[in-house]
């Protein structure tokens, strides 16, 4: 790899995948450069390169035979290395670490924490960017987390979502435990569920137990944000207490991904999938968008594969937006393809093939 490919303003594109990460580099979303593939062998099922500061970037190195880590790279994949202190549970505690699902880089105002997500469910945080990790003692010590229950992808803290406007607050999402929020800096959780369907459980709206599968929020309204669940897509105006459906004219209510476009945050994009096979439904591979926060959505399919032997599926990280204007969209697949928009979705095209199945892709720009 060449540093001379991240030159100020480059687009850097991360993307997780069965078999390591894949980093590809753009100056002009246009034409797209793979810098190679690093932590080859190990399922990446999430990475984030951080800005604020010298730039480092952070991987979750999920290896089949030789443990899980968390490591980091301060040469943009070149060479990584491990925490001091990694993300482990204590011996005695009878839990082992499962998988490491996602890394959120923190807020500006505090430059040296990073947060990540785990499976069994648990949120940890560094604040000497990465060095160290600490879990956070008091969501695993909910009084209702006996009886929280695994989805089919585990017990996975999979979404982390830091509030722009309130350093206390920030919300996490759980497969199948559901949304959570905290209004303390972590001090307490509580299930932030309400109207959010378990179309699986003999109550279908029950306190938690809703298997979510990604949530954002709007870049100017904090109290407003979306999810994409296993039972809907939901919208909620005040921080979480309760929910709205906004899936309207979408086929399905099963879906991984949803991303927004932060220059129009009433524009969304999700993709929903027949359930069952957990693919996209005939005529073809379909990315689906709002401009209306959820009031109508439309079939995107400009660029994309169609045909009846299309048979494409994203997971929970494989959508996401950059911040330009008009926003790209991009989207991974799990047969190893990516696909980008520049143009907020109107039009697509394949910017890579044949890569192991895709986990994640998140980009940003130097």
């Amino acid at each position: 790899m060449s540093n001379a490919s991240f030159s100020p303003g480059t687009y850097v594109l991360l993307a997780g995948t069965k078999r390591g990460l894949f980093i590809f580099t753009s100056p002009d979303r246009e034409n797209w450069t793979n810098q190679g593939q690093t932590l080859k062998g190990t399922r990446v099922f999430n990475a984030a390169l951080d800005t604020r500061g010298e730039p480092r970037m952070y991987a979750t190195d999920n290896g089949a035979f030789f443990g899980n880590f968390l490591r980091y790279s301060d040469d943009f994949g070149e060479t990584w290395q491990e925490p001091e202190q990694g993300i482990q549970f204590p011996e005695d505690s009878g839990r082992k670490l499962e998988n490491l699902w996602v890394i959120e880089p923190g807020r500006p105002s505090e430059p040296e924490t990073v947060y990540a997500g785990v499976d069994p469910a648990s949120l940890w945080v560094s604040h000497d960017r990465g060095q160290t990790w600490e879990m956070n003692q008091d969501l695993e010590n909910h009084p209702s987390r006996d009886r929280w229950n695994p989805g089919n992808g585990g017990l996975c803290l999979h979404s982390i979502v830091l509030d722009h406007s309130n350093d206390d607050r920030m919300w996490i999402g759980i497969s199948a435990v559901g949304c959570m929020r905290t209004d303390d800096g972590g001090k307490t959780w509580k299930h932030a569920n309400k109207n959010t369907r378990a179309g699986f459980q003999p109550d279908i709206y029950p306190e938690f137990g809703q298997c979510i599968h990604r949530v954002v929020q709007h870049p100017t309204e904090p109290d407003v944000l979306y999810q994409q669940n296993h039972c809907g897509v939901y919208k909620t105006a005040n921080g979480g207490d309760d929910w709205e459906d906004i899936q309207t004219n979408l086929p399905s209510e099963f879906g991984f991904p949803i991303a927004l476009d932060r220059n129009n945050p009433e524009t969304l994009f999700t993709i929903v999938e027949d359930g069952y096979p957990r693919q996209n439904f005939s005529p073809g591979f379909t990315v689906y968008r709002t401009k209306d926060a959820g009031g109508h959505w439309d079939d995107l399919r400009d660029g994309l594969p169609q045909g009846e032997g299309v048979a494409l599926g994203v997971l929970r990280h494989g959508m996401c937006s950059d911040e330009s204007d008009p926003c790209g969209v991009y989207v991974g697949t799990n047969t190893g393809q990516i696909f980008a928009s520049t143009d907020a979705g109107d039009n697509w095209s394949m910017i890579a093939d044949y890569l192991p199945s895709v986990f994640s892709v998140r980009v940003t720009q130097l």
